[in-house]
């Protein structure tokens, strides 16, 4: 078996496999997700962000807060897209997923995905540690094993 090294895995799935899938790892004033939880919403987003369209290298603007940041943030490393504006883009009040033409509520998104959620790739692509750059409160956090306080 190839040995999975993605910093999409390192995140989460890595967690969930040695056996901190119960621990929480995302605490806000909506209450708290364990590793687990936290890794169905990112696969779910990003299998959702899939099925409409976006694909490995495409760039993806996340303009959201809290919560939703740092699940859209860790769904962008595990579908490989980058930071930038000009394609995709997860914004809005409400909030939305603009994808082409097509937008998508952000309370739907998780719901098209969880129907095919996206596993992390095993490497990643150019780029795609950009996101850590920008967002390294999300994803330095988990990286540690630590809990992501919002």
């Amino acid at each position: 078996m190839p040995r999975t090294s993605s910093l999409a895995f390192l995140t989460l799935d890595h967690h969930v496999v040695h056996g901190r899938a119960d621990d929480v790892a995302l605490s806000d004033s909506e209450g708290d997700l364990t590793f687990a939880l936290l890794l169905d919403q990112v696969a779910s987003l990003a299998g959702a962000l899939r099925l409409l369209g976006l694909a490995d290298g495409d760039t993806l603007h996340v303009e959201v807060a809290g919560r939703p940041r740092a699940i859209a943030v860790l769904a962008a490393l595990r579908l490989q897209v980058v930071p930038g504006a000009g394609g995709a883009a997860l914004s809005g009040d409400p909030l939305v997923a603009s994808v082409g033409a097509e937008e998508v509520p952000w309370g739907a998104l998780r719901e098209i995905g969880r129907t095919d959620p996206l596993p992390a790739p095993a490497r990643d692509l150019d780029g795609v540690h950009a996101w850590r750059e920008a967002h390294p409160d999300v994803i330095d956090a988990l990286l540690e094993g630590q809990t992501l306080q919002l």
